[in-house]
């Protein structure tokens, strides 16, 4: 059974710390349940580093990845009609 979730949106960065104010990144937010229900997030560049990043977080934490086959080409990236991501309620 699937112990685990991830989310990756479009994100715009607001801070200067790591990326330049406005680039547009994509931020990744996964849940896992582990002695009760965790979360964590992260930015990345890409769609791909975004997805990449989020699966090596559960991996670093014992959390099993029971992929199904890739995604169809049919996949899009959904941004809501405001432009602004909503963040993910636990």
């Amino acid at each position: 059974m699937k112990s685990h979730n991830i989310l990756i949106e479009p994100w715009r960065e607001t801070s200067s710390f790591t990326y330049q104010r406005g680039e547009q990144l994509f931020r990744w937010t996964v849940s896992y349940e582990q002695e009760g229900v965790r979360f964590g997030q992260g930015i990345a560049r890409t769609h791909a580093e975004a997805r990449q990043a989020a699966e090596d977080f559960l991996a670093e934490r014992g959390i099993e990845l029971h992929w199904q086959p890739g995604a169809s080409s049919t996949t899009r990236i959904l941004t809501p009609r405001s432009g602004r991501p909503r963040f993910l309620q636990l």
